[in-house]
């Protein structure tokens, strides 16, 4: 760990959960308040702790987070409010991450959906309705990075497309 580097950590279901990131304060991995802020995350995973621990560190870094654990419940939560970006589990009961990108994809084209997993079999089927995915064990960073790159692009997509 770097010196000065901060650990929000939690004990799970016997599973030692760290998300890493900065001190309060640490502009070495400031994040512009411009790119979070009022960013609205769709957020799907099937372990209730994990969702409320990711719903807590992302909305204390901004965003605003629609978080369920189920994939009908998304469908549900999307039909209801619009969302920047859907992240999701792959491996939860029923409706796989996959079918669920699959679904989302075709109620809303340009919704960014990156599978946020740890599993390492993902079926190409699953890979193609989804536009990143990042690994639950790499640095939150990357998850920001791809979140930002993506509902920028789908922002200036919408931008090309309405003018």
């Amino acid at each position: 760990m770097r010196q000065g580097q901060f650990v929000a950590a939690a004990e799970i279901s016997g599973l030692n959960v760290a998300i890493d990131g900065p001190p309060p304060g640490d502009s070495a991995y400031a994040i512009s308040p411009q790119s979070c802020k009022r960013r609205k995350l769709l957020w799907v995973d099937d372990s209730r702790a994990l969702l409320s621990l990711y719903k807590s560190v992302f909305e204390s870094l901004g965003f605003e987070v629609l978080a369920t654990s189920s994939a009908e419940e998304a469908l549900h939560q999307l039909s209801l409010a619009a969302a920047d970006v859907a992240i999701l589990d792959y491996d939860m009961p029923g409706m796989d991450g996959g079918v669920l990108a699959s679904l989302l994809k075709h109620r809303v084209p340009m919704l960014p959906v990156i599978l946020y997993t740890g599993s390492t079999g993902i079926p190409p089927g699953a890979r193609h309705c989804v536009d990143a995915i990042c690994a639950k064990a790499a640095p939150r960073e990357e998850l920001l990075t791809t979140i930002e790159r993506l509902s920028t692009q789908a922002s200036n997509s919408m931008e090309a497309w309405s003018s």
